[in-house]
């Protein structure tokens, strides 16, 4: 997939902005505060219905002005190349109103299929260091795009134990409680076996692709922890039942699954700079654009926002060298375009962002 011209209005500090970007990378510069992020943001946006930053999605809208607007016009790249056309408008307040091809859509979940998003931002570290929430919500991201079944029993089990839960918060419940576990439990194991499965092929990659970014003789693996113990869900849930009716929630389950990354055996939590939890996080992001080329049949669009944040000049180049190799079309933000080592046989448009103004450089 392909972004081939892109609109935004009245994001963060952009009051308005017209690109046509390049099918492979695209280089946004600019001093600090200009709005290049925010360029990304409004296409993470489109994509997802969120920004990769801290903040509420409208708090993106630009003070003064708004509602903010973003439209893209996107290619396939399977044959035969079809072309879509996204649109995202959100006040500062309400829901946004959402559209594919002139027609109104209600889930974004419809945006997203059409313009597979993958992020590395300064704040990505987290996804290693941080609690497991951030892990899990990147396996989910991954499956959604290379297996359609999975959205299908994620919600399925979210709803199953949203009911749940709140029968444990009901005084008296009792039977009722059961009568949800089958249910929780269909939905939980079709979720496990998806995201096993998913683990096992990212292992592969990621495995393969270590000698190339970080070095030789680093041994790195993923190891998928399901959110229960020994045993089937159906068992842990029994095992489990006092604890959930003293908590007043189900302490067992997919929701509370975890992606453990190893660094030579050990959790990489316990044992790697920020720089190295960096690496750890383009390993983890490439290697979902891979998975996705090799599914779909087609690239993705990768976002990698101050690619020189706590990266040395040999560690930026084998980044980019992996990125465009996995066929995605870039988006780079840089300082100074100087940060950004690219093959001279890459094309590649520069777009420079200043006072919330965007203007294609002509080289």
């Amino acid at each position: 997939m392909r972004i081939t011209a892109l609109d935004v209005r009245d994001v963060r500090c952009l009051a308005a902005a017209a690109l046509e970007p390049s099918p492979a990378v695209n280089l946004i510069v600019g001093p600090n505060a200009a709005g290049k992020t925010s360029l990304l943001e409004a296409v993470h946006l489109l994509a997802t219905g969120r920004s990769f930053a801290a903040g509420r999605p409208t708090r993106m809208v630009r003070v003064g002005g708004g509602p903010l607007r973003v439209v893209a016009r996107v290619q396939s790249g399977r044959a035969p190349a079809r072309m879509h056309r996204l649109g995202l408008e959100r006040a500062a307040s309400g829901p946004a109103s959402l559209r594919v091809d002139g027609r109104s859509v209600e889930r974004v979940a419809e945006m997203a299929r059409l313009l597979p998003v993958v992020a590395v931002h300064p704040e990505s570290h987290e996804l290693v260091g941080g609690g497991p929430g951030g892990r899990r919500r990147l396996l989910d991201q991954g499956l959604f795009h290379v297996e359609p079944s999975f959205h299908r029993a994620w919600q399925r089990y979210r709803r199953a134990l949203s009911q749940r839960n709140a029968l444990l918060r009901a005084v008296g419940a009792g039977r009722e409680l059961e009568a949800w576990d089958p249910e929780l439990v269909a939905a939980a194991e079709r979720m496990d076996a998806l995201r096993r499965d998913y683990v096992c092929a990212l292992d592969a990659i990621v495995r393969r692709r270590v000698p190339q970014l970080i070095g030789p003789g680093v041994e790195l693996g993923l190891e998928y922890r399901r959110g229960w113990g020994e045993g089937s869900f159906r068992e842990a849930l029994q095992r489990a039942r006092a604890r959930d009716r003293e908590q007043l929630t189900t302490t067992v389950g997919p929701h509370r699954a975890d992606l453990v990354l190893r660094w030579d055996g050990r959790d990489s939590r316990q044992r790697v700079s920020r720089g190295q939890q960096k690496l750890l996080v383009y390993l983890l992001r490439l290697g979902q654009a891979e998975q996705l080329a090799q599914a779909a049949g087609e690239g993705c669009i990768l976002l990698l926002d101050d690619l020189a944040a706590e990266l040395d000049a040999g560690h930026r180049e084998r980044v980019l060298a992996l990125a465009t190799d996995v066929g995605a079309q870039l988006f780079i933000t840089a300082l100074d375009p100087a940060t950004v080592p690219l093959d001279a046989q890459t094309p590649v448009s520069v777009f420079h962002v200043e006072q919330g103004q965007v203007r294609e450089v002509i080289q």
